[in-house]
């Protein structure tokens, strides 16, 4: 094997490691866009090894990094300004729904014959939850220069990661001593395959129901029907409880305005298109035998995520689960029987 890990000068090792402490703790803030890069490297190196074939390395690195800035850019920048244009009409939505639950199943009656009003405070919650939303897209503008930065470190991350990383993990992979290399497998394998799945499968499914609901809400003859596909499409990205949320929302507004129709067409034709044929079909389908990883174990990483991280942890919430994932395989593969760990969660 070239090289050996444990012997040498060991006052370099102790060198390099205090550079690359130091590296990490100068660039911390940037340490969220540097791991969100390689997320995207990973899940892209199949079409860059594909490109390859009749480019060179360089060209199939920009065409692919290019690829994924536009369409990060046009994505976000439809789904804000839809959403953005709608906060009013989500407002209305809200509201009919809230008066509904108010006047037909929590209308008390005080002591003077007064009626109750339980609910208030929820739609003030609502509204001012949407006033924060935009109120943070506005000082957004603030941040500019840095945002900006951070985008152009991103990109040239995934650049730079698509055209070098394979040499470097073969370089690096090239030096570990031969019996840490199974349990290095099992962890690159955990989070290889929570990458597919939250790329592959989960921006595939969104991405479906984002354009089956055209059909859907026209069917239904509700107004906005591009307001309706880009909720239908992001809340398509959370697996189990995302779709969920959309048809109980649909189903109680339908209630509240007394659509019986709509109801009809909600529970026939929105609840398979959008929930149960996605959720219960397509993700399974998709996963296939390539991942074996949890629905639930999905969701815990999403929210946990976002709830730990921001809007980073949509991705970074994800990959430290898989890592979570992949230390509990190699304690089952390093104490266990020797089975085939690769099932377990």
């Amino acid at each position: 094997m070239p090289g050996d890990i444990s012997s040498g000068d060991r006052l370099t090792y102790v060198i390099i490691g205090i550079i690359i402490i130091a590296a990490i703790l100068a660039f911390w803030d940037f340490a969220g866009v540097i791991i969100i890069a390689g997320s995207f490297s990973v899940f892209l190196l199949p079409a860059h090894r594909y490109l390859c074939r009749y480019m060179r390395g360089g060209f199939s690195s920009a065409i692919l990094t290019t690829a994924v800035a536009v369409g990060i850019v046009v994505a976000v920048y439809v789904a804000a300004i839809v959403l953005y244009d709608n906060i009013d009409y989500l407002m209305y939505l809200i509201n009919s729904i809230l008066w509904w639950l108010n006047n037909e199943l929590f209308s008390g009656v005080s002591g003077f014959g007064e009626k109750v009003n339980p609910l208030p405070w929820i739609s003030d919650f609502f509204r001012s939850s949407l006033d924060d939303m935009r109120n943070y897209l506005i000082s957004l503008l603030v941040m500019a220069p840095m945002v900006l930065i951070k985008v152009m470190i991103l990109f040239l991350s995934i650049f730079l990661f698509l055209l070098f990383g394979e040499k470097i993990y073969a370089e690096i992979e090239g030096i570990l001593p031969e019996e840490s290399l199974s349990t290095i497998s099992i962890m690159r394998d955990s989070v290889v395959d929570m990458l597919y799945a939250l790329f592959n499968v989960h921006i595939a499914v969104g991405l479906a129901v984002f354009f089956i609901a055209f059909p859907v809400f026209y069917i239904l003859g509700y107004e906005h029907i591009m307001f309706y596909a880009v909720i239908s499409g992001i809340l398509a990205l959370i697996p189990i409880f995302g779709p969920v949320i959309l048809i109980a929302f649909l189903v109680l507004y339908a209630v509240s305005v007394s659509d019986w129709y709509g109801l009809a067409i909600i529970i026939v034709v929105a609840w398979p298109l959008l929930c149960a044929i996605p959720d219960w079909w397509m993700r399974p389908v998709l996963m296939g035998k390539r991942t074996s990883i949890n629905s639930v174990i999905m969701f815990i990483a999403f929210f946990g995520g976002i709830a730990a991280m921001g809007i980073l942890g949509f991705i970074m919430g994800p990959i430290f689960i898989a890592l979570l994932i992949g230390c509990y395989r190699i304690l089952l593969h390093k104490f266990g029987d020797k089975q085939d760990v690769s099932s377990a969660l």
